[in-house]
């Protein structure tokens, strides 16, 4: 195991690309400020792993698992978050810019300070935290237990039925609260126009070309 940590932390300087086996087993693993630019962590299992400051520019994090990870100020600019599980991470500070969350599970995650074109709301909506997240193409939203977008939120919310964990008087309580925060998001979607577009090009060229 610290032959692992300590090849991923020296690959750099030594002309070579960091990475482990898919699926390797780093909980816990202590990576303050490691140099991880491009980086091969695919799969790999970072549970807990202490990656404040890191510089993961570029990294292939896909499906990673990241549930509680410490990742305050550290560099994601750019790294390929698909499907990673990112529940309960600290990622205050974090740079996000240019970074591929399609589908990753940040609910939980403390994004305070993080930039890149997130959105939270942290407290205080009875259905849960809510984020919205750029993706190539799209905005996508995590609220509670949902995963979506707007504008499918905003069909939901004006049903009476349907709701994940909501019925009768309990959607009536909820339903005012979301239309306050889809009121936001729109607001904020408006003053990020060019997010999707510029994270589209970098990830799906082909769809802007």
């Amino acid at each position: 195991m610290t032959d692992i940590f300590e090849n991923l932390r020296t690959a750099n300087s030594r002309g070579k690309r960091p990475q482990v086996p898919y699926g390797a087993d780093l909980r816990g693993a202590d990576l303050r400020g490691a140099d991880l630019r491009g980086a091969d962590l695919g799969g790999a299992d970072l549970r807990g792993a202490d990656l404040h400051g890191a510089d993961l520019r570029g990294a292939d994090l896909r499906g990673a698992d990241l549930r509680g990870a410490d990742l305050r100020g550290a560099d994601l600019g750019g790294a390929d978050l698909r499907g990673a599980d990112l529940h309960g991470a600290d990622l205050r500070g974090a740079d996000l810019r240019g970074a591929n969350l399609g589908w990753a599970n940040l609910h939980g995650a403390n994004l305070r300070g993080a930039n890149g074109g997130l959105f939270q709301i942290a407290i205080g909506l009875p259905s849960g935290a809510l984020t919205l997240v750029p993706e190539p193409g799209k905005w996508r939203l995590n609220v509670g237990c949902w995963s979506g977008t707007p504008d499918k939120l905003r069909t939901l919310v004006e049903c009476d039925e349907g709701w994940p964990e909501a019925r009768g008087d309990e959607i009536a309580h909820r339903r005012p609260f979301l239309l306050a925060a889809l009121t936001l998001i729109d607001l904020y979607v408006a003053d990020n126009p060019d997010v999707i577009t510029e994270l589209t090009a970098r990830w799906n060229p082909e769809v802007t070309s």
